[in-house]
């Protein structure tokens, strides 16, 4: 009988996205409560779905304007409507209900079964390093979401006093609070530097975690004196982190690709993002004077949406994993009067470009590292940065928006409105379609990586679930080679493609992050399997 209450569960919620197909494509048939349920002031279940249904409407509306002068024409056929093109956008998110349906009913299952069962044989090995990993992640994730506050544009914090309480700038000196127009777009990027002089912890691959959160333990009476080293805390904001239709503009850009030196004998391509990877570059060199003065003390930087992208390049840069920009500022260049070069011609290799002074590229070497939160693919899986902790959030639909995976959505909805939904059946061959290039990317592996963008570093997807009203904590990207939490991944979590639903915007602002990283439940919400991954 358990088992049967199991599988029935199973089959509503893979049936569900299915039920409400016709109030989903065609949102106008939806009718006012009666008078009577308004008059009582209760909800009817018509009321609550078009209340649920406006929110969608709104959310692929954005998205549809962000998108709309992207989409490929056909036979000399005016550009779409906003109105059919959120209609396709809600035939499609069919698609990612079914994967999504599919991933809840399985964890609740799970769940469930081994929540009540005894004596059932879970394997303890690679548990304590899953644990302390998820542990030291989601601590990193509110630490960021804290200094991401501090610079946000609408924010009206006081960055120019220092407290000695317990805050964010709490024994921290600001060295520099300043806005830079980065592009003839508009996009700015505020930065602010902090320095923590009593800073004791790790640098590089061994900064924060759990590592860092006991370095008070470590200073009781009877333990060795550690000695402080300093930290130099690099806060990035942007612009555009509340502008869907300005943060596509820019992801979509065409990939701009450099050549690897560290470690490698022969030069090795990679991708980055053209604006942030230039972006990168206008935040070091403004950054410069300290960096070179603070050169023993180890350097953090975080950012949230395209500042998370920047951090996770300038990060990059530092240790030496990609080459500075062209530098058409320097004054050593300058006085060389060398002839100036365009950004995808210009020769990266460290060595040609060698001066007096230590280059940026690699002075941060072994004491760098990031932490951004709902941040774009910004580099080629095949750029060396472990150093770099990636967190996402949900269905957020920044952290999966690339090139090539914007590419695909708009493939998708014009083949929505070129044919129509007949009957339901479009939605059946796009679940197929979507199943099949997801399996197909995820056969490839590394194959090709240097010519496609992902989430940089040691990436981590926070799912809420609506058992116990928590949320799980998932290690995924590119730092996963192969294995079944990069099938799911690649499948169920669709994180190579745009997940469309009703929370793809809502799950991208920082109080989503807060909530969602305050949720995070770390006993008690393992997944099926993830005992015997290793």
């Amino acid at each position: 009988m358990h088992l049967l209450r199991l599988f029935c569960w199973a089959c509503i919620a893979l049936l569900k996205p299915f039920a409400g197909f016709v109030e989903a494509t065609n949102p106008e048939i939806l009718t006012p409560p009666s008078p009577i349920a308004a008059w009582r002031g209760g909800a009817t279940k018509r009321s609550t779905a078009a209340k649920a249904n406006s929110v969608e409407w709104r959310t692929y509306e954005s998205l549809a304007q962000a998108l709309q002068l992207k989409l490929p024409s056909s036979d000399g056929k005016p550009v779409p409507e906003i109105r059919d093109i959120v209609k396709a956008f809600q035939t499609l998110s069919a698609t990612s209900q079914t994967f999504k349906g599919l991933d809840g009913a399985a964890h609740e299952t799970y769940q469930r079964v081994h929540g009540e069962a005894h004596g059932v044989d879970v394997e303890v090995a690679g548990r304590a390093r899953r644990s302390a990993s998820r542990a030291g992640a989601t601590a990193d994730g509110l630490g960021a979401c804290e200094l991401c506050e501090l610079v946000a544009f609408e924010s009206s914090v006081d960055t120019n006093n220092c407290s000695t309480d317990n805050g964010a700038l709490a024994n921290r000196q600001v060295l520099l609070n300043t806005t830079r127009i980065v592009d003839s777009t508009g996009l700015n990027i505020r930065i602010l530097l902090l320095y923590e002089e009593f800073y004791q912890g790790g640098a590089g691959v061994q900064h924060g975690g759990i590592e860092d959160l006991a370095v008070e333990a470590r200073d009781a009476p009877g333990t060795k004196e550690l000695q402080a080293r300093g930290r130099l805390l690099i806060v990035l904001g942007d612009s555009a982190a509340q502008d869907l239709s300005q943060i596509l503009d820019v992801i979509s850009q065409p990939l701009h690709h450099v050549h690897l030196y560290k470690g490698l004998a022969t030069k090795e391509a990679a991708s980055v993002q053209p604006t942030l990877f230039s972006t990168a570059g206008i935040v070091l060199r403004e950054l410069e004077p300290f960096l070179r003065t603070y050169r023993a003390s180890a350097v953090h930087i975080v950012g949230r949406s395209l500042a998370g992208g920047v951090a996770a390049l300038a990060a990059a840069i530092l240790d030496g994993s990609l080459p500075m920009p062209g530098a058409r500022n320097s004054k050593k260049r300058r006085k060389k009067r060398q002839p100036e070069l365009n950004q995808t011609d210009v020769d990266l290799d460290p060595a040609s470009n060698s001066t007096d002074v230590a280059p940026l590229q690699g002075l941060g070497k072994e004491r760098c590292s990031a932490v951004t939160l709902g941040a774009p693919p910004s580099m080629s899986a095949n750029v060396p940065a472990e150093f770099v902790t990636s967190i996402l959030y949900g269905d957020d639909v920044v952290g999966r928006a690339s090139p090539a995976s914007l590419t695909r959505l708009l493939k998708r909805t014009h083949r929505v409105l070129k044919r129509g939904n007949m009957l339901g059946f479009g939605r059946v061959t796009d679940t197929i379609s979507l199943a099949k290039d997801s399996l197909k990317t995820h056969a490839h592996g590394s194959e090709g990586e240097e010519a496609r963008l992902a989430v940089p570093g040691r990436a981590y997807l926070i799912r809420p679930r609506r058992l116990s009203h928590a949320c799980s904590i998932h290690e995924v990207g590119a730092q996963l080679k192969g294995g079944r939490e990069a099938l799911r991944a690649a499948v169920l979590w669709q994180l190579n493609d745009v997940l469309l639903s009703k929370s793809l915007w809502k799950h991208h602002q920082l109080e989503s992050y807060i909530q969602g990283l305050d949720r995070v439940q770390l006993r008690g919400l393992e997944d099926d399997g993830e005992s015997r991954m290793e």
